[in-house]
């Protein structure tokens, strides 16, 4: 098994522009694989200007989105689901502009939506009818879709690694995987061992978070659990440090820091990594960047 590291780029920074162009050389500094570029801010996103920053220091790009209000897959009104899907289109491409093969995330509705009632067969069945068309565009330009579980009070839809599976099975194209986070997995899930392995085979990223989003290996995330799930399961990967210092509007209602949860980022990342790195070496697994 061979796992390969990214970063969120808002680690450093609370709105990404070319001002934040800096974080892809020091992601690098910092012994990562590649850098996570956050697309919740399409218009400022100069993909050619990330692409040729990452390709000059050797480091892969990926994309990451969580849809906001207004643009929502899963909706009712047929008009919100299509600027779910413009949205969606516009991610893949920016993803693929920059050089990235994947865009993983909050992709199948609006983080943050409520609704009074549980989720039926029909909210899935239409997040699924958008996801499709989406995926089928992504293969034209290279790129794989990860759907991502995350916790009740950020969406209604997908908190859990089956609610993920389930909705993958729906979409049923061949580049729409999963997305794992540790954090989410924390609130959502039985155990991180047995949710961790029954994914792999649709595995295609997951964020290695702390419980609280700091340094990993400071919270109650059971990190052998999910390391020894990964090595059995022979997952060569994607994995991701997202810790959050300072927070974009866009991602203020959903991850709500209020506090501080390390000195810096630098912090988070470098004794985050080391951990990480030392309890994946107890289950043979060797971490590598990619070729």
């Amino acid at each position: 098994m061979q796992l390969r590291y990214a970063v969120h780029g808002y680690a450093w920074t609370s709105s990404w522009s070319n001002d934040d162009l800096w974080i892809v050389d020091h992601a690098k500094e910092l012994g990562l694989d590649a850098i996570e570029i956050p697309l919740n801010e399409p218009d400022k996103i100069d993909a050619a200007a990330i692409g040729e920053r990452a390709r000059s220091n050797g480091l892969q790009v990926l994309g990451s989105l969580a849809l906001p209000e207004g643009a929502d897959p899963s909706h009712e009104d047929p008009a919100v689901r299509r600027r779910g899907l413009e949205l969606l289109l516009r991610c893949i491409d920016l993803t693929a502009d920059m050089g990235g093969t994947m865009l993983a995330g909050v992709i199948y509705s609006a983080i943050g939506r409520r609704i009074d009632r549980r989720p039926v067969d029909a909210d899935y069945s239409r997040s699924a009818v958008v996801l499709a068309e989406a995926a089928r565009h992504a293969q034209t330009r290279g790129i794989t879709l990860g759907i991502e579980a995350i916790n009740r009070y950020e969406t209604f839809l997908v908190n859990t690694a089956d609610q993920a599976l389930g909705l993958c099975e729906l979409i049923d194209e061949p580049n729409v995987g999963v997305h794992l986070d540790a954090y989410h997995m924390n609130i959502e899930e039985n155990d991180f061992y047995t949710a961790t392995l029954a994914s792999i085979p649709h595995l295609v990223h997951f964020h290695l978070s702390e419980s609280h989003r700091g340094i990993p290996g400071r919270g109650t995330v059971d990190w052998d659990g999910i390391m020894r799930a990964l090595a059995e399961g022979g997952y060569s990967g994607w994995v991701g440090l997202e810790a959050f210092v300072d927070i974009a509007e866009a991602m203020r209602a959903a991850t709500c820091i209020w506090r501080d949860l390390a000195p810096d980022s630098d912090t988070i990342v470098r004794e985050g990594l080391a951990y990480l790195k030392s309890v994946e070496a107890r289950y043979s697994v060797t971490a590598v960047s990619p070729t």
